[in-house]
């Protein structure tokens, strides 16, 4: 487990463009670039779908970084104040094209060109450059989707199984004992398992590569946690002398496995404003729990 932990699929992943990279660097140019390398290093991503979103804005974020690297080499001032006016029109840039996760490279490339060459024209050496960091990404890139690329599946049924179990033992915290705590816990969880999610949805568009039933399945599971954590608060803010029905009582009971410890039960004619408007948030909850905590009968293709 420890292994795993410190050496991950993406650690192995920036290992081998490094590698790839500083070969085609060898190949191409008379000395190693570090524009390329640099390039490949920071655009190996965790997924397959933002591997090449990213990829993109980085090369376009690269062609900014060049053309304005190019354009301050010709500006006359001293190097330093030119660097930094060129690190701001830069900024400028990539904040205007919402690119902002591209102004790292294109910050480095600005430098790299105004820092330049002797032995070659600021023309040509921006264009080395430039072209240079298109390949790293696209090393990075290829690098991210051919090799064991990462199953978001997976992590969105890793991510859901974790929320399932957190949710259970916080509604019965503030079912049983008024105990609020947990529920930033469940609103961290449930915001990681919609992250998880949201980044299955994109690479399904794009890939197509996930059993649809799965992917409808988690769509509903999705709702079905919002709603247990609406209404989980939403009874937390409750009076602490409400009551509820038998009937929830009854299904409470089954679903957390648990012994609710109530003695005294209400029904609808002698339930006050507060009591049916717990009930009604409690049956709610119960219906979103029951949803997420069902077991799945996963179909198989018979031959």
């Amino acid at each position: 487990m420890m292994k795993n932990r410190l050496i991950g699929m993406r650690t192995i992943k920036t290992a081998l463009v490094v590698i790839i990279s500083y070969i085609v660097s060898s190949l191409i140019n008379e000395e190693l670039s570090f524009a390329l390398i640099y390039a490949a290093v920071i655009c190996v991503e965790t997924s397959v779908v933002s591997s090449v979103k990213i990829g993109y804005n980085r090369v376009l974020g690269t062609v900014i970084g060049g053309v304005i690297g190019l354009i301050m080499n010709y500006v006359p001032l001293y190097g330093g104040i030119t660097m930094a006016i060129g690190i701001i029109i830069t900024i400028m840039f990539t904040n205007l094209l919402n690119i902002k996760k591209a102004t790292g490279i294109a910050i480095t490339l600005v430098v790299i060109i105004i820092i330049g060459s002797s032995d070659t024209s600021p023309a040509i050496y921006a264009m080395q450059r430039t072209l240079d960091t298109i390949i790293g990404i696209v090393i990075a890139t290829l690098v991210n989707m051919m090799i064991y690329p990462p199953d978001q599946m997976r992590m969105v049924r890793e991510s859901f199984e974790h929320y399932k179990h957190t949710a259970k033992e916080i509604v019965s915290e503030v079912l049983l004992y008024d105990i609020d705590n947990g529920l930033a816990t469940l609103t961290k969880e449930l915001d990681d398992f919609r992250e998880k999610y949201d980044s299955l949805s994109k690479e399904l568009k794009i890939l197509k590569k996930y059993d649809m039933e799965d992917y409808e399945y988690y769509t509903q599971m999705i709702e079905a946690s919002e709603k247990v954590l609406i209404y989980t608060e939403a009874i937390s803010l409750s009076d602490p002398d409400v009551k509820m029905t038998a009937d929830n009582n009854q299904k409470l009971t089954k679903i957390l496995a648990q012994d609710m410890k109530q003695t005294e039960f209400v029904d609808l004619d002698s339930s006050t404003r507060e009591d049916m408007i717990f009930n009604y948030n409690l049956a709610k909850l119960i219906s979103a729990l029951e949803k997420i905590l069902r077991v799945r009968v996963v179909r198989t293709d018979q031959n």
